[in-house]
């Protein structure tokens, strides 16, 4: 009772700072499970986007030029789009090389460019998270004999506006690195999301994928 006074006669100015183990988040904070959820959601999206573009096709590994007696290296750029997972749209620009190395049978990809996230909704315990923003990811992969291997490694840096269906909104940066082991198919996500420190792993691909 005498905290619960204590907080209304303390001035404006302190008045959160004495209060805050009442449970009540600043506006401008995201929770460290919503930075959590937020990170995962990012680099799960950008990862589906950059596969769709790199697993087949003309930048994927059977893709390869025609037959030489060295590596093969080409430039390339693209620019792609897709829905986020409950409205919006996430979009990827960039570029970067390919190479073919037909004597060792391998073929490695460095990639860089910029990201759009526009109106980019997701829903978490019955709530939704809308992100605007935007930033700079670079990205490699490797492969032998058509197959993963080494280190495939993706950075997202920038900023995002977000608003929650509960009227709190806010701007937070983030700095991501994603890894996978293609030998121990594993994945891990490192770095920050709005001050919160990110770091997850578990499994990449499952045994029947």
């Amino acid at each position: 009772m005498f905290r619960r006074m204590a907080c209304v006669l303390v001035a404006g100015v302190v008045f959160l700072a004495a209060c805050e183990d009442d449970g009540v988040s600043p506006g401008d904070e995201l929770t460290p499970d919503d930075a959590q959820f937020v990170a995962d959601q990012m680099a799960a999206e950008v990862a589906g986007l950059l596969n769709d573009l790199f697993d087949s096709g003309a930048f994927g590994p059977s893709g390869a030029p025609a037959l030489s007696h060295g590596p093969v290296v080409t430039s390339y750029t693209f620019s792609r789009s897709r829905p986020c997972h409950d409205g919006g749209t996430l979009t990827l620009e960039g570029g970067g090389t390919r190479t073919w190395d037909h004597e060792a049978v391998t073929y490695d990809v460095e990639s860089s460019g910029t990201k759009t996230r526009t109106d980019c909704a997701h829903t978490r315990n019955g709530g939704v998270i809308t992100l605007n923003g935007g930033g700079d990811w670079t990205h490699e992969r490797h492969y032998v004999d058509h197959a993963p291997t080494g280190s495939w490694i993706t950075t997202y840096v920038g900023d995002f506006d977000w608003t929650k269906s509960t009227d709190k909104s806010g701007n937070c940066t983030f700095d991501l690195v994603r890894t996978i082991d293609t030998a121990e198919n594993t994945r891990s996500l490192t770095g920050t999301v709005c001050g919160r420190e990110i770091d997850r792993s578990g499994t990449w691909r499952e045994a029947d994928a």
